[in-house]
């Protein structure tokens, strides 16, 4: 995998880029509400993994990027596809229950869980007092969002949606600290390929046991939603961040990525006309300058 010449630099391509994924990762939560409308929330993470995954197959190809998993390989890709199912169901019942906007701005406090977790199984990667200070405060803007009142009108079960959504950051935070020990000794694309290949079965097994494959007539709008959250977002937007990890390390990245849950919250009140009040409003900038300093302190070199 290519390196960087000077990894702690970042040019206005790359920034550009990052701030674009954001964009496209908050834009995910609204896009996985569109087709709560029609599709049931495990039924739709089958169909969006399906419909991405050839994508990721046609970008390792054209990379030569051998997918064949190597020896003692599978057991950790399994085990991080369980991660990656879990994930994404209990988000996609987040969203179901609670609104797109908290579910953006609560599941993108993952940072907060990936450095408390490193700190206790990464060696040397502790958590220092300024990223203490950014998790302290982050968390004071989970804890704010997760007590507030979402719209009445998009939220049928609101606690509950806001609490499996902060669950949902505690295991992206999980996953996120098994992949950097994963991708070690595997290429990141074959490890984001059989995560995606393998939790289809998964996923499928669970909407086949608990969902109907619709709860309504699949309207245009739906489709487009669903092809939003496929193709761009499990196919382009793994491939761009995937290509940035490779030039760039992902402490510096991470500073221009922060604003995700400022693009949910903004997404879905332009497309359901969301009412926004002071908790989540709050929560959500202490969410996302939470995360911004912890990921500006940990981007910083250590002193020889």
């Amino acid at each position: 995998m290519s390196e960087a010449k000077n990894p702690q630099s970042i040019g206005l391509a790359a920034i550009l880029t990052a701030l674009l994924l954001s964009a496209m990762w908050g834009g995910n939560m609204v896009g996985i509400k569109v087709s709560l409308e029609a599709i049931p929330p495990v039924w739709g993470a089958v169909w969006r993994m399906t419909l991405g995954l050839p994508l990721l197959w046609l970008w390792a190809r054209a990379g030569k990027v051998e997918l064949r998993p190597g020896p003692g390989e599978m057991p950790k890709l399994w085990m991080l596809a369980g991660l990656f199912a879990t994930q994404i169901v209990f988000l996609n019942w987040s969203i179901h229950l609670t609104t797109a906007a908290y579910s953006a701005v609560l599941a993108n406090a993952a940072p907060l869980f990936t450095n408390v977790i490193a700190h206790f199984v990464v060696p040397g990667d502790r958590v220092s007092r300024n990223r203490l200070l950014g998790i302290l405060l982050a968390f004071s803007g989970v804890v704010l969002v997760v007590a507030g009142k979402p719209d009445v009108r998009l939220a049928t079960a609101p606690l509950a949606g806001n609490l499996l959504a902060v669950f949902t950051a505690f295991m992206i935070g999980a996953r996120i600290v098994f992949t950097q020990r994963l991708v070690q000794s595997l290429h990141p694309v074959r490890t984001i390929f059989w995560q995606v290949l393998l939790s289809i079965p998964m996923l499928l097994t669970v909407a086949l046991l608990t969902e109907p494959m619709t709860t309504a007539p699949v309207t245009n709008r739906v489709l487009i939603a669903m092809a939003y959250c496929s193709f761009l977002v499990v196919g382009v937007a793994f491939i761009l961040w995937v290509r940035l990890l490779q030039k760039h390390p992902p402490g510096l990245l991470t500073v221009f990525v922060f604003p995700a849950p400022l693009f949910g919250v903004l997404f879905s009140s332009l497309v359901y006309d969301e009412r926004l009040g002071s908790m989540l409003l709050g929560g959500m900038l202490a969410v996302a300058f939470g995360i911004l300093i912890v990921t500006w302190e940990k981007r910083k070199p250590k002193a020889a």
